[in-house]
């Protein structure tokens, strides 16, 4: 049996966990990691920013990690290896981050619009489409849908 956990960012020391994010989104995301490891590292300098493991038998596998300014949160990243996809990890990690969050409000996040499997995943969970932000992404170029979930 796997054991699941998920791991605050805060346990680990902030070069090493920019290091690991990056490793992980490198792996995941099929154009590479979507910000330089000095963009991790940097964002996890930031007080508003928020980091979470997951790690199945003790193997980080993704993480997730979110923007919280007052009651809107925005999620910048979610990433799961390829090996662990279709087992319900993101949909875990999403959830659980999301029961844990400490106040009701909105949150946010981009998605490719050609990303079907995160679609189907951010509406089973909840997200409803809210707009489109064109020629978001680049390698290649690519319209991001903006979704939304409010809290309650």
């Amino acid at each position: 049996m796997t054991e699941r956990q998920l791991v605050s960012g805060s346990t680990y020391l902030s070069a090493d966990l920019a290091k690991l994010c990056y490793q992980l989104a490198d792996q995941a995301y099929p154009q590479g990691a979507p910000w330089q490891q000095v963009t991790f590292a940097a964002d996890i300098a930031t007080p508003q920013a928020a980091y979470n493991v997951l790690s199945v038998d003790q193997r980080p596998i993704g993480f997730m990690s979110m923007t919280t300014v007052l009651d809107e949160t925005e999620i910048t990243n979610i990433a799961i290896l390829p090996a662990f996809r279709h087992q319900g990890q993101a949909r875990w990690l999403l959830t659980t981050v999301l029961d844990r969050l400490d106040r009701p409000g909105k949150v946010f996040l981009e998605v490719r619009q050609s990303n079907q499997a995160a679609r189907r995943l951010y509406d089973c969970c909840g997200f409803e489409p809210l707009s489109v932000r064109r020629a978001y992404y680049h390698d290649p170029t690519e319209d991001a849908l903006i979704m939304r979930k409010i809290m309650n």
